[in-house]
């Protein structure tokens, strides 16, 4: 209990919002995931960042070395991801997406909030903007065969990520109105997340409990040896180091199996990797915090 115990504040929130929408379907309650998904990515995601980055207490360069960690981890990530779907014979199409992009946003973020506070999401949110914009331009061409630059552009993260950016390097302050504005529109995002989080793990299902273990384990254990090499590479110290490790230990997003139903590669298999990963994450992620000093 003396581990677990400092470390409730952190995951409890996580459990309990994710539980609301595992036992909105257990009620049979409508949910629209489209437009959930629609109203986070379109409003939600992007007001967040640019109001936490506007008026976090970030330095130009220390958003500079974030965004080189988050690349450098998905890197690496990548890199581990091909060298075992080689070794253990996987299609690299239809696991090297889930293999790579683990849920840094539903989860990520709000781990990173509740374990290190408004830097330590501020930091969540510059990889999270990377790790968004690579599963939707690079993993989408990894299942469809072909480069998608429309997608890229026409994703209002883009443009969010560039007026944060903008405002961090020129030292900008936005009018209070609006930052009130952005505060209130992007607080919506982090609990509309975890909600959809327990709506999607309660609606898939778990086939082949042997392989789908398998395989979420090496999706935790890609994604965190991606996260410690970079670690290692860039020598981080300090919270990006800590927000570095705690993003590249979340479990395979849900976004892969959305994406792997729609391009038809192995939806079910990556239903079970998602699940798997995410149950066992429970585990581990609290062990991790106790690594990192979260008391």
């Amino acid at each position: 209990m003396s581990l677990i115990t400092p470390l409730m504040p952190v995951i409890l929130p996580v459990l309990l919002c994710a539980a609301i929408g595992v036992f909105w379907v257990c009620f049979k309650q409508p949910f629209d995931n489209e437009f959930v998904r629609r109203i986070v990515l379109w409003i939600g995601a992007p007001a967040l960042i640019v109001g936490t980055l506007s008026k976090a207490v970030i330095s130009p360069a220390l958003l500079q070395h974030v965004l080189l960690a988050s690349i450098c981890m998905l890197g690496f990530t990548a890199a581990f991801a091909v060298v075992a779907c080689l070794l253990l014979r996987l299609n690299l199409r239809d696991f090297l997406n889930p293999l790579i992009f683990g849920n840094f946003g539903n989860m990520g973020l709000p781990l990173c909030l509740f374990a290190f506070g408004e830097e330590g999401l501020a930091i969540g949110l510059g990889i999270f903007l990377i790790t968004t914009v690579s599963h939707f331009s690079i993993g989408i061409a990894v299942l469809s065969g072909k480069a998608v630059v429309k997608g890229i552009l026409s994703s209002p993260i883009i443009y969010a990520g560039l007026c944060a950016g903008l405002l961090v390097f020129n030292e900008w302050q936005l009018p209070l109105t609006l930052q009130n504005t952005l505060s209130l529109l992007g607080g919506m995002s982090i609990p509309l997340m975890l909600i959809t989080l327990g709506v999607s793990l309660s609606s898939l299902k778990l086939r082949g409990v042997g392989q789908s273990l398998g395989l979420g384990c090496l999706r935790l254990i890609v994604g965190l040896g991606g996260g410690f090499a970079a670690v290692y590479v860039l020598e981080l110290e300090g919270m990006v180091r800590n927000v570095v490790l705690l993003q590249s230990a979340t479990p395979a997003a849900v976004f892969n199996y959305l994406l792997a139903i729609q391009y038809r590669r192995a939806p079910e298999a990556v239903a079970g990797m998602v699940v798997s990963s995410t149950v066992i994450s429970f585990v581990s992620i609290p062990v991790l915090l106790y690594f990192l000093g979260v008391r």
